[in-house]
Parts: structure tokens; C-alpha cells; sequence
């Protein structure tokens, strides 16, 4: 698999799964209603290749009005949500109460989509510093590579872990140390957890 990366923007292609066929037809949706997001978490790592089981994909969206939100819900036409078929009750008991909601495809329980949204400062600085992947010709906004590697360090399961050593592996050469370091301090990680990816004990 042979990746691109110029600037803030990825371009690469795979024979896609299931996975990234529901995020690209998602995304899809979103874009039309030119709602900003960004995926995140372990899904980031499978784009790339990373071979593990998940059964979703996590995205962070920008924090629009009810109005906005009940378009959408009519716009999503063959998902339906886990939690409520009441798109009111999905915005006032969850999404504005820093709840994430689940869509999935008809009939179909896994895959879903694991969708909130951007609440925190944090979560809002992914959503302003996301970047473009172009997978076989169509646009995934995903969350910052030293973002992605930073958070997964600061979960710190052995699953986060290898998570983030297999995006370091695959970006060392193109990651911004000191814009990852600077993400690691806001996290309270000490530098020093740079040495868990690259084996350096100085990082």
C-alpha cells in the first residue's frame, strides 16, 4: 500500500472493508450537508491497514442547531439510530447532554457509527486541526496524526498502544515532533512515553 502525504492531506488506495465503506458513505452524507467531522480513535489505524477487530467507527462532529440535526435524520436514509427512534429525544437527551449516538445501516446491528459531538475544547481543537484522506478517489476528514497518536497514548491499553506505535511507524517520517510533544504535555503524558514508539529513550 503505497501513501502520500503532502501537507495536511493523505492519498492512498486499498481494496476497502466493511469498515471504510461505512465511514466513506457516512462522510458522504455529511459533506452534503456540509457538516464538519472528523473520525477518530481505533478506526484511524484501520484506515491505514492496522489488522484488528472493531465494530466501529468513531467520528466527532461540529456542534450544529436542532434544525440542522433533524435535516440530517431525514437525510439518513437507510440507517437508523440504537438508541431512539425520536430524532428529538436524540438531540435533547443525548447529543446535548454529551451522550454519543449510534447509527447503523437497516437490519444491521455491526458495523455502526459511534457519532458525537465536538463538547470539550479538545475535542473541538481535532475538529478545527482535521485533515483530508483521499482513499480510492473519495474524502475522509480524519483527525491529526500526532492527535490520534497522543489520545491513544493517553488511554494507554495495550490496544491504544499498538494502535499508536502502528501510526508512528507508518508517519515517523512525517510527523511534527514538537507539535506532538506540545499535544502529549496538554494531555499530561510526559514526553518521555515517546520512547514506548520509537525506542528512543531520549524522546
Amino acid at each position: 500500500m503505497e501513501i502520500e502525504y503532502e501537507g495536511d492531506k493523505i492519498t492512498f488506495e486499498k481494496e476497502l472493508t466493511v469498515l471504510d465503506e461505512l465511514a466513506i458513505d457516512f462522510s458522504q452524507i455529511l459533506q452534503a450537508y456540509e457538516i464538519e467531522h472528523v473520525f477518530v480513535a481505533g478506526y484511524v489505524a484501520i484506515l491505514f491497514g492496522r489488522s484488528r477487530v472493531s465494530e466501529d467507527v468513531d467520528i466527532i462532529v461540529e456542534k450544529i442547531s436542532k434544525e440542522k440535526f433533524l435535516s440530517l435524520w431525514d437525510g439518513l436514509d437507510g440507517y437508523y439510530c440504537h438508541n431512539t427512534s425520536d430524532p428529538s429525544e436524540a438531540y435533547d437527551e443525548y447529543l446535548e447532554k454529551e451522550i454519543a449516538i449510534r447509527f447503523s445501516k437497516e437490519d444491521v446491528v455491526i458495523p455502526n457509527v459511534e457519532f458525537k459531538f465536538a463538547n470539550t475544547e479538545q475535542q473541538q481543537r481535532v475538529l478545527d486541526e482535521g485533515m483530508i484522506v483521499e482513499l480510492n478517489g473519495r474524502i475522509l476528514p480524519i483527525a491529526r496524526i500526532e492527535s490520534q497518536i497522543s489520545y491513544k497514548l493517553c488511554l494507554g491499553s495495550e490496544k491504544d498502544i499498538e494502535d499508536a506505535k502502528y501510526l508512528y511507524d507508518i508517519f515517523e517520517k512525517k510527523l511534527e515532533m514538537d507539535i506532538l510533544r506540545k499535544k502529549l504535555k496538554k494531555l499530561g503524558i510526559p514526553k518521555s512515553r515517546l520512547s514506548v514508539l520509537s525506542g528512543d529513550q531520549s524522546a
